[in-house]
């Protein structure tokens, strides 16, 4: 049985790289999922992406005062 105490059972999730990443320092992978994943670029100042819905980027462009700030600080614990 495998040890899964460690969250989602993945303690050797490096040793599942694919070959050509493992010579790729740690500190250049985006591991999706690790806490704080590229939260580090992240400003006030950033724009909502167009992928997002209409109707966040319309409030975002009505009352970016509100809405930037939440976004900023879920995003940045995410």
């Amino acid at each position: 049985m495998e040890d899964t105490s460690l969250v989602g059972g993945h303690a050797d999730w490096m040793s599942l790289l694919p070959e050509e990443l493992l010579d790729v320092p740690l500190w250049n992978l985006a591991i999706p999922g690790s806490h704080d994943s590229m939260a580090f670029c992240l400003d006030i100042s950033s724009p909502i992406v167009r992928s997002e819905p209409f109707l966040l980027r319309l409030v975002d462009r009505l009352f970016p005062c509100w809405t930037r700030p939440c976004i900023y600080r879920w995003s940045a614990t995410q």
